[in-house]
């Protein structure tokens, strides 16, 4: 039974009147506020990329979508076509980048609980080929980008991008790639300093990453299972991945070609129980807070069971090949 208010005098029931007149003043002054707030973006002259809330003489002005009560609002991602690409007739559905990089961005908001309220969306240039791709990031970046399906430009927050042929997976291929680097780019923007596995491992999911209204779905990365089973051997222990040193991780994965498909499988099996999720989660918010702890502690702290607990479960789901589950549905 709800119990109607009763004023004990009529100096208390203004009183009373005044105050909440006051805090609706104040909601909708806040509201006003939230809604006509901008971003400004510039680059200085060393290319440092820079994103502050009062103008420079530089500074492009970037929207600010805000989200409602009514839940996710999704970005204005710009794509953009570069060299012949521009010119061309359109090989890639641009709607259909721009819609799924905005379902990379919001599994990081609703499953991860990462808030981008004030983050600047990542801007997509796309290119025809592999050679205007490495010319492109050669001229942006000053690096190489010689054996890259494409790239997340840490300087600038662009992704760039070119148009799989055929050999490389063909637009499909391109598609994927564009999410994992938006990946990529959500990460470094909220958490700077995180290891190689679990940076590339989140990436690899968002590759088979969709979304419907009733939630996200991510598949089995069947080439990625394949081609890890095929080089087991190679692998190191997983206690012993996690602890590697990014530099090492990368050098050692040039060389091996398998540390990037067990990072992907080894989320993948992290992200199909809700232990698993609540370590990632747990890890990517410590790493966001910038807690300067090595991974194996992290992750012995939060794994149920510690980090031997999480050595058997990625043993016992080698022997079954890694086939289920097929796909993982979060909510």
């Amino acid at each position: 039974m709800t119990l109607k208010p009763t004023c004990w005098s009529s100096s208390m029931c203004r009183r009373n009147a005044v105050a909440v007149a006051i805090k609706l003043v104040i909601i909708w002054l806040l509201s006003v506020s939230v809604a006509q707030a901008a971003v400004y973006r510039w680059v200085d002259e060393r290319g440092q990329v820079h994103f502050s809330d009062k103008p420079h003489k530089q500074a492009e002005v970037l929207e600010l979508k805000t989200q409602g009560n009514n839940g996710w609002q999704p970005l204005d991602i710009r794509v953009i076509q570069e060299g012949s690409l521009a010119s061309a007739a359109q090989q890639l559905d641009l709607a259909r980048i721009q819609r799924e990089v905005n379902e990379v961005y919001r599994f990081y908001d609703q499953v991860i609980y990462f808030d981008f309220y004030r983050q600047v969306p990542v801007k997509i240039h796309l290119l025809a080929d592999q050679r205007e791709y490495m010319a492109f990031v050669k001229r942006i970046s000053g690096y190489s980008a010689a054996n890259s399906l494409g790239v997340y430009l840490s300087k600038t927050h662009e992704i760039a991008v070119f148009i799989h042929d055929d050999a490389l997976g063909g637009i499909e291929s391109t598609y994927r790639t564009i999410r994992h680097e938006a990946s990529h780019a959500i990460l470094h923007s909220l958490a700077q300093i995180l290891p190689d596995w679990l940076n590339e491992g989140m990436a690899e999911q968002m590759e088979t990453l969709s979304y419907s209204p009733e939630g996200f779905l991510i598949g089995s990365h069947d080439s990625n299972r394949r081609s890890f089973l095929a080089r087991q051997n190679n692998a190191m222990d997983v206690l012993k991945f996690i602890e590697v040193r990014s530099d090492d991780w990368r050098n050692a994965n040039h060389r091996r070609g398998v540390n990037q498909q067990m990072a992907g499988q080894l989320v993948y099996m992290l992200l199909s129980t809700t232990y698993g999720r609540s370590l990632i989660t747990r890890l990517l918010q410590d790493y966001k807070r910038g807690v300067n702890m090595r991974a194996f502690y992290l992750l012995d702290e939060h794994y149920i069971g510690g980090a031997q607990a999480l050595k058997t479960h990625w043993e016992n789901w080698l022997k079954t090949e890694m086939r289920q589950p097929a796909i993982i549905r979060l909510q």
